[in-house]
């Protein structure tokens, strides 16, 4: 029987530290953050971790 691979997206813990840093320091300066570049970084620092599939899912 093949193993079954389940994966579960998420953000580091840095990228999710990062994007708060960058948005209080644009409202602390009175700025607009660019989310393009963000949502473009975001992309980029998604990691995947396998989980196991809960019971109701094994045969």
């Amino acid at each position: 029987m093949a193993r079954q691979l389940v994966l579960q997206a998420y953000h580091p813990w840095w990228f999710r530290f990062y994007v708060v840093a960058v948005n209080t320091f644009a409202y602390l300066i009175n700025m607009d953050v660019d989310e393009d570049k963000l949502k473009a970084q975001a992309r980029k620092a998604i990691r995947y971790r396998e989980i196991e599939p809960g019971e109701e899912a094994k045969p």
